[in-house]
């Protein structure tokens, strides 16, 4: 007999001593245990091992409860079960991605007689494959790790006059776009509760329209202060300078303006852009969250503010500190709809908790004391498990 067994058996001997009722009572916790530790799988890294085999492998250390892999490899068992370590890494990679640049040419054109008694609409778009389109494509988009942004060109100079402020020499459609790629690196897909995601997914696009705004204010100053640099998808922040209410000075907002541009801008894509875009941000907000553990769709306000504060420090200016205000205007927007399926998804993924999952929640929940009491005892119930396997082999 190795030591390993002589140790073992020393439980057995020891339940021996104490009588028959304490072997009952141990051979009782192995058979009423054994189904459940040997059924239920966890993931170690690339492994998939049954919580027997996890529980066998465990130690309390100055360090924690760690688990010691067959290759030699040690996991503490904290960063098996806090989702926020997978978290972490998904915004990792967010950080480390390179980006990537594309310009997409779109063709503009008046379309003939029946073209016009068809759509309505006499200007006609030829994208890539796409022929004959009578609504304009999207001036630009963010996906990931690209941003490609779409360049209008028309086959005479008085279209092509009407399409140049559509171009991103004029819209700043690329600081549009890349403040989506900033905001994705600053927590934007991090997990959090659906409303409070769906409220951030609607921010990214109001922070984006700031970053544009202020893009646009830099050609209204380089022009000599023409007006019409600035376009009409920001008609609050002109309607401001047109009236007097604020001088642009090169260089430097006042607090003034950053104040005006926030909430014109605020203003205006509630008023004309959210009906646009709540349904595409609904499955947004359900695209973001859809690897969340259940546990990880808790409110987190103090995650919320933090989020919503790095995406709204545009340029170094704090626009956080007046959007913060008018935030209430979008959870208002939420329907009850939208709700009852967000509770739909949450009783989902509770459903589907995994064995880590669920020691994560009851220590979010019950504390520290009772989760470690927990693994002590799953520890404990695998020896007995594990014990009389062998005895009866």
């Amino acid at each position: 007999m190795n030591k390993t067994w002589l140790k073992k058996s020393g439980l057995y001997a020891s339940a021996l001593l104490m009588g028959v009722s304490s072997y009952a009572l141990l051979r009782h916790v192995a058979k009423k245990n054994a189904p459940e530790f040997t059924q239920t799988q966890v993931v170690v890294g690339t492994d998939t091992i049954s919580i027997q085999q996890f529980y066998e492998n465990l130690s309390r250390t100055a360090q924690g409860w760690v688990y010691h892999a067959p290759d030699g490899s040690k996991h503490s068992v904290d960063s098996l079960c806090d989702y926020r370590h997978k978290e972490a890494q998904i915004s990792q990679a967010l950080t480390s991605i390179k980006l990537k640049n594309k310009i997409d040419t779109v063709f503009a054109s008046y379309g003939d007689e029946a073209f016009e008694q068809k759509h309505g609409k006499k200007i006609m778009y030829k994208y890539g494959n796409l022929d004959s389109l009578p609504n304009m494509p999207s001036m630009g988009r963010y996906d990931y790790d690209h941003i490609t942004i779409r360049e209008f060109w028309a086959d005479n100079t008085e279209l092509q006059q009407k399409m140049d402020k559509y171009n991103d020499t004029q819209n700043c459609t690329y600081r549009h776009e890349f403040q989506h790629f900033l905001n994705a690196q600053n927590g934007l897909r991090n997990w959090n509760d659906y409303s409070l995601k769906f409220v951030e997914v609607c921010a990214d696009e109001i922070s984006g329209n700031i970053a544009q705004c202020k893009a646009q204010r830099t050609n209204y100053i380089n022009s000599g202060k023409d007006i019409n640099a600035i376009t009409d998808r920001f008609k609050g922040y002109k309607s401001a300078i047109e009236n007097g209410e604020i001088t642009p000075q090169p260089i430097v907002l006042s607090e003034k303006e950053q104040e005006i541009i926030a909430n014109t801008v605020f203003d205006d894509w509630m008023k004309n852009k959210y009906e646009d875009y709540a349904q595409a941000i609904f499955s947004r907000t359900r695209y973001y969250l859809k690897d969340a553990p259940y546990q990880a769709t808790s409110p987190d306000m103090a995650k919320h503010k933090e989020v919503m504060k790095k995406m709204f420090t545009i340029d170094g200016y704090d626009f956080w500190k007046y959007i913060a205000k008018r935030e209430t205007e979008i959870f208002a927007r939420i329907t009850p709809d939208m709700e009852k399926e967000w509770t739909t998804l949450k009783n989902i993924k509770k459903n589907q908790m995994t064995h880590f999952d669920k020691l994560e929640q009851q220590k979010q929940t019950s504390g520290e004391k009772s989760y470690n009491k927990t693994l002590r005892t799953n520890h404990l119930k695998s020896k007995i498990i594990e014990l009389f396997s062998n005895f009866q082999r």
